[in-house]
């Protein structure tokens, strides 16, 4: 996947701007608060349908203005297509013009996304590593995320029985539900978290490892009937704490070295071993998909040194790379200078 321009309205401090992007790697260099971040949110909101800091969308709209705009043309092996975004008052993605989703988008434009200012939590918080992991999924299998999006809209109306109280009659029916998703959802876990350790060792040779650790399943049966077995047990602690115990939204990951969590190691080791993950990841997509995604590194001097941005270069030369950094580096085929405005 090659994103070869883009063009951003309206979209947090950038008014109206357009980038034209080479096909390995690139820089997007310039003083904080001059819309680098930005140019890597726009992309992502493309291919994930929000932003990677959680923000509402209305509150990304430029000051001076009432909507955003987000328009890029990308290029793979399914050819050249235009994906573009408007916001108003509400949010659409459009596939060339046509309303699409992000299932769709998937196909045509995967962004991978790194960053150094809060890949800790990456380590350390379960959700965050959730996240990780479900973002990646989704890269390889667009219909993981719908799973995921029907098993909360049913773990919602269960919370809400539990905190109302009401005829617990009712729980099973949901557990009966939330037990088929589930099977899908830990299945997938399970399979994705073999291959991509199977490619760390593949690639690096070293004792690097993700642990899944199911909430269902503990036992390595993956079955509808364990998971509703296990859920209806859990019933009555349910109820008394008036919320779910059990299910996939509480699943954890844990990334190992040498057996030990990697949160116990210096802030440089948490670093490298993450990225090894991502670029673990980045070969395991190619091999899947026959393409590699987008490589979006924000603040990259600092997110990855010198040594291992020769790595990538060296090892990935088909890979594009889009970064900032608030220097130039030679080391980058195109140099993009973004200014603050007045």
């Amino acid at each position: 996947m090659i994103i070869e321009n883009l063009k951003v309205k309206g979209l947090r401090i950038l008014q109206d701007a357009e980038f034209v992007f080479c096909e390995n790697r690139n820089l997007l260099h310039g003083l904080n608060g001059s819309g680098k971040t930005t140019v890597l949110e726009a992309i992502f909101l493309l291919g994930y349908g929000k932003s990677f800091l959680n923000a509402r969308k209305a509150d990304l709209i430029h000051e001076r203005m009432k909507e955003f705009t987000i328009d890029l043309v990308v290029r793979g092996n399914l050819g050249e297509h235009r994906i573009s975004a408007y916001f108003d008052h509400h949010f659409s993605l459009l596939l060339d013009g046509k309303k699409a989703t992000i299932f769709e988008i998937n196909s045509y434009l995967y962004p991978v996304f790194f960053s150094s200012a809060n890949y800790s939590l990456f380590i350390e918080s379960k959700p965050h590593i959730r996240k990780m992991v479900n973002q990646f999924i989704f890269g390889v299998n667009p219909l993981y995320i719908h799973y995921i999006l029907s098993y909360n809209k049913v773990l919602k109306q269960k919370n809400h029985l539990l905190k109302k109280r009401g005829n617990t009659a009712e729980i099973s029916s949901w557990n009966k539900t939330m037990s088929e998703f589930a099977e899908k959802i830990v299945g997938m876990r399970m399979n994705f978290i073999h291959g991509l350790n199977e490619e760390i060792k593949n690639r690096f040779g070293k004792q690097l490892h993700v642990t899944y650790q199911p909430s269902l399943g503990r036992r390595g049966k993956v079955s509808v009937e364990d998971f509703f077995m296990e859920l209806e047990k859990a019933r009555d602690m349910e109820v008394q704490r008036s919320c779910s115990l059990k299910g996939p939204h509480l699943d954890g990951f844990a990334i190992d070295l040498f057996s030990k969590n990697l949160k116990f190691y210096s802030s440089g080791e948490k670093k490298i071993n993450l990225l090894l993950v991502y670029i673990s990841f980045i070969e395991f997509f190619r091999k899947q998909k026959q393409d590699y995604p987008v490589f979006l590194v924000d603040d990259f001097d600092t997110a990855i040194d010198e040594r291992n941005i020769d790595f990538l270069i060296e090892n990935y030369p088909d890979l594009q790379v889009i970064a900032t950094s608030v220097n130039q580096n030679p080391r980058f085929n195109r140099l993009i200078e973004l200014k603050k405005e007045n």
